[in-house]
């Protein structure tokens, strides 16, 4: 097994949460598009190539931070966009420490990660990989995996905003059904 600390007598249940968690990042990218495509009355080609023209997670969220922002301020939705944003760049960051870590598992101290990154950027020699383990449970997990949700859902209720306003704004008399903003969902931490 290339991870056996995912195994079934180990880390089963946090293995499947983090497999949910790096995989399902790129929908949250895709709600985010969403956004753009309401903006560009449901054209598809250009906010792709927009978000996913060029690598890397943190230049995604510039380039639509910078596109969607006057769009959505002339909706006067810019807080709960900036919000989203910023909310979106604190799950790519969760999802980065899992994606460049080594995973371990033992009895006393259950599944912990080394954040390799984070190790290359300490200062001073690196005597060791355990030095700088975290601790992760599957409650913490959950707590991240309901956050991911919530950016998710919060992109689609702005999406939906967006469209709605637009419709008003042509149509003020139009009733408007909207897909219904989340209830709040505080930032987890990165780790125990």
């Amino acid at each position: 097994m290339l991870m056996p600390c995912f195994q079934p007598n180990q880390a089963f249940l946090e293995g499947i949460i983090l497999g949910r968690l790096l995989a399902g990042y790129g929908e949250l990218e895709l709600t985010m598009c969403q956004c753009m495509m309401a903006t560009r009355g449901g054209d598809f080609d250009q906010p792709i190539r927009r978000v996913f023209g060029e690598r890397g997670g943190e230049k995604r969220i510039k380039n639509a931070r910078k596109d969607l922002l006057p769009d959505y301020t002339q909706a006067t939705l810019q807080d709960l966009l900036t919000e989203t944003l910023d909310d979106l760049e604190w799950c790519r960051q969760i999802r980065n420490q899992y994606a460049h870590c080594f995973w371990y598992w033992t009895q006393a101290e259950g599944l912990c990660f080394v954040n390799l990154e984070e190790l290359a950027q300490q200062p001073g020699a690196i005597g060791t990989l355990m030095a700088n383990r975290h601790p992760i449970d599957t409650a913490l997990l959950g707590n991240q995996e309901a956050f991911f949700f919530y950016v998710k859902e919060s992109f689609t209720h702005l999406a939906d905003a967006y469209k709605s306003w637009v419709v008003k704004s042509k149509m003020p008399l139009r009733p408007v059904y909207g897909y219904p903003k989340p209830d709040k969902v505080g930032r987890p931490t990165k780790h125990n």
